[in-house]
């Protein structure tokens, strides 16, 4: 066994001290290929993971017994999230974008080994299990980690393992959701500052490698949507939805921080997620839509089937409360998705704000449509609320744009998406100037 052990690690040595003679921009673009594959793969096994859970899960059919399994599950992901990293990652294992952010900032752009495949499997037991939060950090820190050991193996400079880092950022989110441009502009805005023309380069290559690898494994789209153009009369309401989802997106950022806040005040953690998964579950008993990602109710809507968005709910035959109740949807969410990772759950805000914004733009549009002052189009509403509230609570209104764009093959609402983008990053900037990664950041710090 050792003998082996020695044989696979002089290979591996050998192989590196060969590529190193190549030169360094062309080594740069093939080890961009290879964090993309390897990014690729890793949002391939995230996506099979909660796909073979919610599979077992569906073998309850008895409704009474499903509905029991939505109040024990998110508590059980929690505490199996908790027991695999305190036995497999005894060191402090850091969750979200902001660690990826101190350690280009602090740690020369360094991140521990285990984070290349430690995000996969907790944020799948976390999510998998009900956790009201996406994939979108945990493939973000994945494929970062990835990147920041291709580049501490072949021995690159600070500027380059941020770049490589950066790479991997891109080609995780590229692959999760098969949009491989929002991939690169997610990782200018957040991870890179002044970036120059050239080090897009990698990024593209990275990314496109990532979505390349993601469509080839699993070719199912995240949305489908039928949508071909906009009017122009709709142009004030697509402001006002651009204003209240920046206003929403600064208390989206504030209740975040106040969640965290309050849940690290409990020491135990073990009573920390106890606490915080009976409120989780009970939520999701509330609101079975709250369970995981959520997606599956906004193509409700694309689907024009808004009868059946509040089915399975405690407000199925409430019709006349539609309005409050998909309010209360909303707010609980924001809660539900905080508290999943305060109390020690893996997941991402890129899910539960597409589900905010996605609902926000629907409540908008339908209430002035019912009014009877103008007839709008929800489906567009709910896209240009997606880009949104996801610009304005982690300030990126380019990402916003493209990601939306990419995922819902909506490109004949680019100007629409831009103007709420913008709208909402302009607002939550003047109340908020920092993103809820920068304000974790600063915890941290």
């Amino acid at each position: 066994m050792l003998i082996c052990k020695n044989i696979i690690l002089k290979t591996i040595l050998n192989t590196r001290n060969s590529l190193l003679k190549i030169p360094k921009n062309s080594l740069l673009i093939l080890i961009c290929i290879l964090i993309g594959i390897s990014a690729g793969f890793s949002a391939f096994l995230l996506k099979s993971t909660l796909h073979f859970i919610h599979q077992f899960i569906q073998i309850v059919k008895d409704k009474n017994i499903l509905n029991l399994l939505l109040f024990a599950l998110p508590i059980i992901g929690i505490y199996i999230t908790l027991m695999y990293l305190n036995v497999f990652h005894k060191k402090d294992f850091k969750k979200g974008v902001s660690p990826i952010l101190y350690a280009i900032k602090n740690k020369s752009a360094r991140i521990e080994y285990a984070h290349t495949y430690g995000h996969v499997i907790s944020s799948a037991l976390t999510v998998g299990f009900g956790g009201s939060a996406g994939f979108e950090a945990p493939i973000v820190a994945t494929g970062s980690a990835i990147g920041s050991n291709f580049a501490r193996f072949f021995n690159f400079n600070y500027e380059d393992r941020i770049l490589l880092l950066a790479a991997g950022a891109a080609a995780g989110i590229s692959a999760i959701f098969n949009a491989p441009i929002a991939g690169v502009l997610f990782s200018v805005e957040v991870l890179l500052v002044g970036i120059s023309v050239s080090a897009f380069i990698p990024l593209l290559i990275s990314s496109a490698t990532g979505a390349v690898v993601s469509k080839i494994l699993f070719q199912e789209k995240l949305f489908v949507l039928i949508t071909n153009e906009w009017h122009l009369k709709a142009l004030p309401i697509y402001i006002i939805l651009g204003v209240i989802a920046g206003l929403y997106s600064v208390f989206i950022i504030r209740q975040n921080i106040k969640i965290s806040t309050f849940f690290n005040r409990i020491n135990n953690v073990w009573i920390r997620a106890t606490i915080g998964g009976l409120i989780l579950s009970s939520f999701i008993f509330i609101f079975p839509s709250l369970y995981g990602e959520g997606y599956f109710l906004i193509q409700t809507v694309f689907n024009n089937e808004n009868v059946y968005l509040l089915n399975n709910t405690l407000f199925t035959n409430n019709s006349n409360y539609f309005f409050i109740s998909m309010i209360l949807l909303i707010i609980v969410k924001l809660y539900a998705s905080s508290i999943t990772m305060a109390v020690g759950g893996n997941g991402g805000i890129f899910a539960p704000t597409l589900f905010m914004g996605g609902f926000l733009g629907f409540l908008i549009s339908d209430a002035i449509s019912n009014s009877g002052l103008i007839h709008l189009n929800v489906i567009n509403f709910t896209v240009a609320g997606m880009a949104g509230v996801l610009s304005g609570v982690i300030k990126i209104p380019l990402t916003a744009v493209f990601l939306i764009a990419e995922i819902t093959g909506g490109y004949a609402l680019l100007v629409p998406l831009m103007i709420v983008s913008t709208t909402s990053y302009f607002i939550s900037s003047y109340f908020e100037n920092k993103s809820i990664y920068l304000k974790e950041l600063e915890k941290q710090i």
